[in-house]
């Protein structure tokens, strides 16, 4: 009897340990039926992509061992020639990719896996020949090399299952010419979509995961003073909670806010206060219980309106060369109207500069400070009640400068103004650089 006590207890042991090896695994999104070039595109001879899943979204309970990971097709699909695969993992504090060449180094990863994989219904696995340790405090990289010479003919262009994500979250590249060299990639192009995948050997949290929050983005500055919330939504979430304080971790603004949905609009009586620090923090809440140590995401609001928004407020110029930097550009208003003076080529009212001609001729050049702002130069006489077109410069676009060149009355007062180049539309400014040059 004691001997068939012991035989069973160690029948259970063992079936628990079974128990936890299969539930050993973190599944992102594999009910996904959309497709796409990720982990590698079957319809080009190589290819070579690199996907950053943050540690958020991962939602490991704790760091371990990757042992492998499983991609998901459609299960008619052919990937007889496209199945020389090359695996690496690594670690990487960025969420998105900056450019078409911002490559994680092959430096920073480690090669979990070469040679050919199969096809199992609508399954790839791979098994790590060398198990990645994963540190659960960094976002995990998987990049995967597709090294045979030919594609794949089959309904779609691509075949792998993929997942709608953050945007730039995975980078491509894809061609017929040669393998890749991960050492020295070429450029690619950046995709909003990642692999719906199983990675095996992780155990995942039961509470969801942090949410990712999109906007604003952290650390971000002049935030305007009604922004719109929103993150990346959180497999398993079915509603939200939002607070925002002035001070990490504060409710003072909104305290704990329910919100069913990815996004959150201030109400019009919760209006922020200028040049001001606020933290933002957003848990994900499902059956299993609410995220637990989300971090404060920090954003800090536009300055006050400068003073010299309106045309009364002009900033005196009286030395020459003039050069000003309008910091707080983008805390203009369009104090409630256009400027037509010109006509047929009226403009936002933005920031204001004036001085006092001479008879000579003056350069003024404006340099936006963010590629955002389109900048139109403006230049009255008058008064500011009653202005007199002298003339307007907008031959650029968005981050592009504006240069005129006038020639002045001696006596005669000049109003300067730079705004956005709509006539009809109330556009942002933005920061800029004034410079006045007397010739």
């Amino acid at each position: 009897m004691v001997i068939l006590l012991i035989m069973k207890r160690i029948l259970l042991l063992s079936l628990f340990f079974v128990v936890l090896a299969v539930k050993a695994q973190i599944n992102i999104n594999i009910g996904s039926s959309n497709v796409g070039s990720a982990p590698i595109s079957s319809f080009f001879s190589y290819s070579y992509v690199q996907q950053i899943y943050p540690k958020q979204e991962v939602n490991a309970n704790a760091a371990g061992n990757i042992t492998g990971l499983t991609f998901y097709l459609d299960p008619s699909a052919l990937i007889t020639d496209s199945s020389n695969w090359t695996v690496y993992l690594g670690h990487t504090p960025k969420i998105s990719f900056a450019s078409n060449t911002d490559w994680v180094p092959a430096a920073e990863l480690t090669q979990v896996f070469a040679g050919a994989v199969s096809k199992n219904g609508n399954k790839v696995e791979i098994v790590f020949t060398t198990p990645f340790a994963y540190n659960n405090i960094d976002n995990l990289v998987v990049a995967a090399k597709e090294n045979s010479p030919s594609i794949d003919i089959n309904n779609f262009d691509e075949v792998f299952r993929v997942y709608p994500y953050i945007q730039n979250s995975a980078l491509v590249y894809k061609g017929d010419r040669n393998v890749v060299d991960p050492a020295s990639p070429p450029g690619g192009i950046r995709v909003d979509y990642k692999s719906a995948v199983t990675i095996s050997g992780l155990t995942t949290n039961l509470a969801p995961g942090c949410p990712l929050v999109i906007s604003p983005a952290n650390n971000a500055q002049f935030i305007p003073l009604s922004p719109s919330i929103s993150w990346q939504s959180v497999m398993g979430a079915t509603s939200y909670r939002l607070s925002l304080g002035t001070t990490p971790g504060g409710t003072d603004v909104i305290n704990h806010q329910t919100v069913n949905g990815v996004g959150y609009n201030l109400s019009p009586s919760t209006v922020l206060n200028n040049d001001t620090n606020y933290y933002l923090k957003v848990t994900a809440v499902s059956a299993n219980g609410e995220s637990l140590g989300c971090a404060d995401y920090t954003f800090k609001t536009i300055p006050p309106v400068p003073v010299n928004d309106a045309c009364s407020g002009a900033l005196q110029v009286s030395a020459f060369p003039y050069a000003y930097t309008q910091a707080d550009g983008m805390s203009s208003t369009n104090n409630g109207g256009f400027i037509l003076a010109c006509a047929n080529d009226g403009m936002n009212d933005g920031l204001w500069f004036k001085f006092t001609g001479d008879g000579s001729q003056y350069t003024i050049k404006v340099a936006p400070g963010v590629a955002s702002f389109d900048p139109k130069i403006g230049v009255y006489t008058g008064n500011c009640n009653s202005l007199v077109c002298v003339g307007t410069q907008d031959n650029g676009g968005g981050g592009s400068a504006e240069t005129m060149t006038i020639t002045t009355s001696a006596g005669t007062e000049y109003y300067i103004n730079v705004g956005s180049y709509e006539d009809s539309v109330d556009m942002p400014e933005g920061a800029f650089t004034i410079n006045i040059t007397k010739l």
